[in-house]
């Protein structure tokens, strides 16, 4: 499923979209035909709330572009056993303000996998932006799963 019709570079929308906002343009130039016979007050309001209703339809076309930018990355990677156990733990053992390397040393312990083990798996899970981590040059940030990742683990639950 795609979201978008067209690549992204051209960052078209989809007909549903499209089909919207061309009813909006529409719209606005019939109330600025109507505005010419009427209340001039009345008719502003009512370009305001069409404007704000356009602007909303393009920021949520954003979102679907990035939300189709995070599938297009969770199907292109491929999750092995110990990711997918990973990811399940995160979701069952949601642990805020656990930092990386706290639950590297906690998911060896418990899975009985090692530390080097964990840390390459947790490495590709946040290459994949299935997670959120600190780095080298950004330590201290909390482990937490992205809204992909959420999803990812629940298709990826036994």
């Amino acid at each position: 499923m795609y979201i978008f019709s067209r690549p992204n570079s051209q960052n078209y929308p989809t007909p549903e979209f499209s089909d919207i906002l061309t009813n909006i343009r529409s719209i606005r130039r019939e109330v600025a035909d109507f505005g010419q016979e009427t209340n001039q007050i009345a008719v502003n309001r009512l370009m305001k709330r069409v404007d704000a209703l356009e602007q909303s339809i393009h920021a949520h076309s954003r979102q679907l572009n990035q939300l189709e930018q995070a599938l297009m990355t969770a199907a292109s990677t491929k999750l092995t056993e110990k990711q997918r156990t990973i990811l399940n733990w995160l979701t069952m053992n949601h642990l805020k303000d656990m930092v990386y390397t706290n639950l590297i040393k906690q998911l060896s312990g418990e899975l009985s996998i090692p530390e080097s083990t964990v840390r390459w798996n947790l490495r590709g899970l946040r290459e994949a932006d299935l997670i959120n981590a600190g780095t080298k040059e950004n330590k201290g940030i909390p482990v937490s799963l992205t809204t992909m990742g959420r999803i990812m683990a629940s298709y990826a639950s036994p």
